[in-house]
């Protein structure tokens, strides 16, 4: 046989062989698919595949929803749409059974939270009248915040400082803490609703990239928290980061302090007030002690702390002792007498007292008197008989 031929038959051997391979891979891919390893399915059953209920078990989103993923802890009810807030119907916050609830913080003039007190030290007093403490808790508790974020064109550059920072308050909170996060301008925005996940509350607050307007309507916007967090049980707050001024609320700011009043959501202010005035010539004008005090007043009467940080290095540890103050309150119930079913505003006081009933004493490890003060809500509104 001649060279020439012998080429010509290995160039029609190679041929075939692609050819096959080709035809063989073909069937591979797109013929009958193959059967998975595992048990097989009788005839007219159908077998599942070992992810199947991976992908199917579990609340599915919707869009546009909020699914909290599952945890044994019972959810708090959700935040769900802002509506429109009516000044003369919003005033619906109050007890409504006869025991009343208490949280009380008791702090050093550091601001640390001061521990190992008993419920004989505390005495409560309703309208003037001592009442008989029957619940008491004194034990670190899982804890459900919203992050209130103002989110307007007005003092975003500034407020953005905070918001920065917000992320190690994120990063304080515990596995088994709720956490939800608000922005409000011109009317709050649910960003995600109340989940364990702090990725995904980071990723919320990742959104906040482009405000669209300049109104700053603080009031509304905590009206709205507050009212969807009434039913929420256990230790419970608001962190507003924000610069405290009001801009274009329905609320008055006597009827923003109602509502704080008759609150259980403490409210913890942190504002970028004194970051401001002290960078800016006339910075501590008119406007400035209008907005601090409204601040000061607010989260006092709703027994919470307004916190006004001068440099951006204090706000790692200003979110850091809300989260411990929160964590280090003393829970506290009584049940006031018939009397006070009037529906009438009942003015709160708390002391500190020793076994003889005198004020207590508490010293350091060196015996010098600690200066210790009490947080606390200041009243609520009693059921009406």
């Amino acid at each position: 046989m001649s060279r020439k031929m012998r080429q010509i038959l290995a160039l029609f051997a190679l041929a075939g062989l692609i050819w096959a391979g080709g035809w063989w891979w073909t069937q591979r891919s797109f013929g009958a698919p193959q059967s998975a390893p595992g048990p097989a399915g009788e005839p007219g059953e159908t077998v599942i595949p070992p992810n199947h209920h991976a992908q199917q078990q579990g609340p599915q989103e919707q869009p546009g929803e909020t699914v909290t993923p599952p945890h044994p802890q019972q959810a708090p009810p959700p935040l769900k749409t802002p509506e429109k807030i009516n000044p003369k119907q919003i005033y619906t916050l109050s007890t409504s059974t006869n025991l009343v609830n208490l949280n009380v913080l008791v702090t050093d003039d550091s601001g640390d939270p001061i521990t190992n007190l008993q419920k004989t030290n505390f005495r409560v007093y309703d309208n003037g009248v001592q009442q008989t403490v029957t619940n008491f808790g004194a034990v670190q508790a899982p804890i459900t915040v919203c992050l209130l974020v103002e989110f307007s064109n007005e003092w975003w550059p500034l407020v953005y400082q905070a918001l920065e920072e917000a992320y190690s308050f994120i990063g304080v909170m515990r596995p088994s803490d709720w956490v939800a996060a608000v922005s409000f301008d011109l009317k709050p925005h649910i960003l995600t609703d109340f989940t364990h996940n702090r990725q995904q509350v980071e990723a919320a607050l990742n959104e906040l990239q482009f405000p669209g307007f300049s109104e700053d309507n603080l009031y509304d916007s905590l009206a709205f928290v507050i009212n969807r967090m009434r039913n929420i049980k256990g230790r419970k707050a608001i962190v507003a980061i924000c610069s405290g001024y009001d801009t274009f609320s329905k609320l008055t700011y006597d009827q923003m302090l109602k509502i704080a009043k008759a609150s259980t959501t403490p409210i913890y202010p942190v504002s970028i007030l004194e970051w401001l005035a002290v960078r800016t010539p006339g910075g501590y004008n008119i406007d400035y002690w209008q907005a601090r005090n409204g601040l000061d007043y607010i989260a006092k009467y709703s027994g919470g702390q307004a916190f006004f940080p001068r440099f951006e290095g204090a706000l790692p540890g200003v979110y850091q002792q809300i989260a411990q103050q929160l964590r280090q309150q003393y829970s506290l119930g009584f049940v006031p007498n018939s009397s006070g079913k009037n529906g009438k505003y009942h003015k709160l006081k708390v002391d500190l007292v020793d076994a003889q009933g005198n004020p207590l004493r508490i010293v350091n490890q060196k015996g010098k008197n600690i200066k210790y003060k009490l947080v606390y809500r200041e009243g609520y509104y009693s059921p009406k008989s």
